[in-house]
């Protein structure tokens, strides 16, 4: 196939995006085979070509490599002529498919990783002693690149770059489909094979601008069920990839429309949840959890929020309203849908979604904390004491630019809405000095201790609780002052001074 280059089946790229992988290329093709870049660093380099958004390609990177004409054995033989090269196992769909066996390689920026085409079949044998077996050479012609492409997933990520020869091999029409927008299976037996590929499905549509094509739709709803027979663990990347993306809402939308946010419960019974259309004029609770999904990925963030942690928070800071209603505490009042305490009960429910899925702890915990204080800001400014106290509450998984981030995008994630969240995060930080993690303790459990001769207990805690309460409103702000602070406490006996427990805060939430 050379360099020819027949029109609608090749487009000319450079090759600067994918320097790194020349000398593996001429090793390969040194030793008989062919070297391809493929699947999604390919997609995006035609995806800025296309809407004219050329731009230098990422440093760091992982590159999907496939080789034709060569073992893997050989794979390894040729990589390791350019550096550390290493064979490794892992499965490509579900609990019952067969383990891929690939080559790893690190070279400047990129991490390469190359196996030979998806229809390999096991080799009989390592190729030389020591080496681990593998799967056989498939040789190079235009009906086995075909072939491979049909068993990836969809057809914008079954494109292919040739190093060598500065040409993009497009056997299933996927630079026609990036043109139009559309995500499109390689092939009917695409979701079959690896369930997950629904989900993957959504990350894409969340992070490229694309939308699933009338093939795509028909065939999720057809292969939802099969859904369940991959291991959970597998979802997560898939949800994070899509929280991470510039428009997670429609990846939402595609899960609803394709039938697949049935899988889901927790989130497809809050489409059948109405609200009080004062404070709700979208409509459901899944209406409102779309928009301010919306909202959230529109926020102005800091450059290290975790997009994924705040995201994930938007889809489910509002899961326990359907709780609320099902123990009979939500109820029609006139016209006003409560859902009291929504925010305290959705909590666990969102971090046992997350937990189903084996995200990250920290990940879980965030999104939990921030679900059970996403209405302590609702309709009422904050005190810097109660500010510094949700700041407690948080730490150490979130803190207070999160909770503004929730509090922002859920107060915007109503339509039609007059008015956007009153504060900007400066303007929301600036009653505790711009800090959003907790103040320091003035003092530790061991000083008090030493300082007082008082015994490890519980009235060590209450004694520190009490003076972060002093600390928090700004009646303390040194150590010598909570010290004196103590010491006239202590001289006066209230150490279990009434309303202590309040002194761990709690904020009034409503219900709307």
């Amino acid at each position: 196939m050379g360099g020819t280059r027949p029109p609608g089946r090749y487009v000319a790229f450079t090759m600067l995006a994918f320097e790194e992988t020349e000398d593996p290329a001429i090793r390969v093709r040194e030793m008989g085979g062919r070297l391809l870049v493929a699947g999604g660093a390919v997609r995006d380099f035609a995806v800025r070509d296309v809407h004219g958004r050329a731009r230098p390609f990422p440093e760091g990177g992982d590159l999907d490599l496939v080789v034709f004409g060569l073992d893997t054995g050989g794979i390894l033989e040729a990589f390791g002529g350019c550096g550390r090269a290493r064979l490794v196992w892992r499965r490509e769909g579900g609990r019952e498919s067969s383990r891929t066996a690939l080559v790893t390689l690190r070279l400047g920026g990129s991490r390469l990783e190359a196996m030979t085409p998806r229809a390999a079949r096991p080799a009989s044998a390592g190729r030389g002693e020591g080496t681990p077996g593998g799967l056989e050479a498939v040789p190079w012609s235009p009906g086995n690149l075909a072939r491979d492409a049909e068993l990836r997933d969809f057809t914008v990520n079954a494109l292919y770059y040739d190093p060598l020869e500065g040409v993009v091999l497009d056997p299933l029409g996927g630079m026609d489909d990036i043109r139009s927008g559309l995500v499109r299976p390689c092939s009917p037996e695409s979701l079959e094979d690896d369930p997950v590929r629904m989900l993957r499905a959504m990350a894409l549509i969340s992070r490229r601008p694309f939308a699933a094509s009338g093939e795509l739709l028909s065939r999720v709803r057809a292969s939802a069920d099969l859904l369940g027979r991959s291991a959970p663990g597998r979802f997560w990347p898939e949800w994070r990839n899509a929280a991470e993306g510039p428009r997670p809402h429609v990846g939402l939308r595609f899960l609803e429309e394709s039938g697949l946010l049935a899988r889901f419960p927790d989130l497809d019974a809050l489409r059948g949840l109405d609200q009080y259309p004062t404070f709700h004029p979208e409509g459901s609770v899944w209406n409102h959890t779309v928009l301010v999904v919306q909202a959230m990925a529109c926020l102005p963030l800091p450059d290290d929020s975790d997009r994924a942690t705040l995201v994930m928070t938007a889809l489910l800071h509002d899961v326990g309203k359907t709780q609320a209603a099902r123990d009979a505490a939500a109820r029609p009042d006139g016209g006003r849908v409560m859902y009291p305490d929504h925010a305290a009960r959705g909590a666990p429910v969102a971090g046992a979604f997350m937990r189903s899925m084996e995200a990250p702890e920290r990940t879980v915990r965030a999104v939990s904390k921030l679900t059970a204080r996403h209405m302590d800001s609702a309709f009422k400014t904050l005190s810097p004491g109660k500010l510094r106290w949700i700041a407690r509450q948080l730490a150490p998984e979130a803190d207070l630019r999160d909770f503004w981030a929730v509090c922002a995008a859920d107060w915007n994630g109503r339509s039609p809405w007059p008015e956007g969240y009153p504060w900007s995060l400066d303007e929301f930080l600036e009653p505790v000095g711009g800090e959003p993690g907790p103040p320091g303790d003035l003092v530790t459990g061991g000083e008090l201790m030493a300082s007082f001769g008082i015994p490890e207990g519980p009235e060590v805690g209450r004694l520190l609780k009490l003076v972060r309460r002093e600390h928090d409103e700004g009646r303390l702000d040194t150590r010598e002052g909570a010290l004196g602070f103590l010491e006239g406490v202590l001289r006066r006996g209230a150490s279990g001074v009434p309303g202590l427990e309040g002194a761990s805060g709690g904020a009034d939430g409503l219900t709307v």
